[in-house]
């Protein structure tokens, strides 16, 4: 498959590969890893996530700069060495303290590649379709997620923190590649004449709020990701204990419950890869999707979707609630950031894709708070209907950002 392509395009694909097979073997077991060894509550447990997206919020901007006024490909190099820091960091040092700051090193890490790697490969394959581009890379994205939770699973059942460390070593070799193979060939500064890295920045910014100010579809696309970060952080910290607290969790042979958060992580990325190629296949048949109806429904479902795995006891009916919520979010993602692409400058490409990413790191750190609070004084259930109520006014802007036209 990569000898059919274009090297830039095929790096891009190998990069979602083994990055996603470096991150899902670190993080298929970590929140369990934090219940279990690092011993977290549950308000812990969310001020985890929030400090880790606090961090992407911090630095998301500046580092999209950096992209868009040096190098993308030098921004998503330093973006690797930062993950691998910080996963090794997090797995070698049991503790709350340390468990905290190495939310910040990778967070700051993820903070360089996203935005980076999106504008990166757009300037280097304008001449292919960039949603089917995304949802390629989201596809290799999964099937490494996969190879990730079966290594991670598997070392996680020896001991929890062999999945961290070597994940963050596997992130620090695939930099090392990456500095040997990834091409730049179609890359110029947002400016030409430098004033300073300040005032650079300053400029930039301006640059691309009155852009941004000018965009009405981009406007409400950007509102929608925010919605989307309210929505997410309950999702991703509760569910793991929801599962262990509100159920019973089936042992059936082998399976034992950090077993089955492995399992439930390989049929998830399964369901991923086989909705992502249906939505290929549709592509080249009809030659595109409606993304507002892609948006809507999958954004509609996962409220839906995750009210019910709340409301739920029965752990088959909370596995199959969880693995649809999950699946609504893997099929929007792409989607989205294809329909925004369309609507950014080249230039400003990076700089773009980090905004959303900094208004989705905003959104996580206002609603994750929230829900652990309500997790915590109420319960775990309530906490996670509250995070689907989050992303209710994302059903309202869907339909703003499909009838505007720049």
């Amino acid at each position: 498959m990569f000898a059919k392509n274009s090297k830039a395009y095929s790096v891009y694909l190998l990069f979602r590969f083994v990055c996603s097979l470096a991150v899902s073997m670190s993080t298929v077991l970590s929140i369990v890893y934090h219940l279990e060894v690092v011993q977290l509550d549950a308000f812990q447990l969310v001020l985890v996530g929030t400090v880790q997206e606090t961090s992407c919020f911090l630095f998301e901007m500046p580092t999209g700069v950096v992209a868009d006024l040096y190098s993308r490909r030098r921004s998503v190099l330093i973006g690797m060495f930062l993950y691998g820091l910080g996963f090794l960091m997090e797995g070698a040092l049991p503790w709350f303290a340390p468990v905290l700051l190495a939310q910040v090193v990778w967070g700051c890490g993820d903070t360089f590649i996203t935005g980076a790697l999106e504008a990166w490969i757009a300037s280097e394959e304008e001449d292919k379709p960039i949603d089917k581009v995304f949802l390629r890379g989201s596809q290799m994205g999964q099937i490494g997620g996969v190879l990730g939770v079966v290594l991670g699973t598997l070392l996680g059942n020896i001991n929890l923190q062999m999945p961290l460390v070597l994940g963050g070593s596997l992130c620090l070799l695939l930099g090392l590649v990456l500095g040997r193979i990834m091409p730049e060939t179609n890359f110029s500064p947002a400016i030409e004449e430098r004033q300073g890295l300040l005032k650079d920045f300053v400029c930039l910014f301006k640059l691309n709020l009155g852009f941004v100010k000018g965009a009405p579809v981009l406007l409400a696309l950007l509102a929608i990701t925010l919605c989307g970060g309210l929505a997410s952080e309950g999702f991703d910290r509760l569910s793991t204990a929801h599962f262990l607290d509100d159920t019973v969790i089936p042992v059936i042979g082998p399976l034992n419950s950090v077993t089955w958060f492995g399992v439930i992580s390989l049929i998830g990325n399964g369901l991923g890869i086989l909705a992502s190629q249906l939505l290929i296949a549709r592509m080249e048949k009809k030659g595109t999707v409606s993304r507002t109806s892609v948006v809507m429904s999958t954004s509609a479902g996962y409220i839906l979707c995750l009210v019910l795995f709340a409301v739920g006891r029965s752990f088959w009916f909370m596995l199959l609630m969880f693995l649809l919520a999950g699946l609504m979010r893997t099929i929007k993602e792409p989607v989205l950031a294809a329909w925004m692409n369309d609507h950014v400058d080249e230039k400003m490409r990076a700089t773009l894709f980090s905004t959303s990413g900094q208004l989705d790191s905003f959104g996580q750190i206002i609603g994750g708070p929230i829900v652990g609070l309500v997790a915590q004084q109420v319960s775990i259930p309530w906490g996670l209907v509250c995070t689907a109520f989050l992303l209710l006014p994302a059903l309202f802007l869907v339909p703003v950002a499909g009838k505007k036209r720049d």
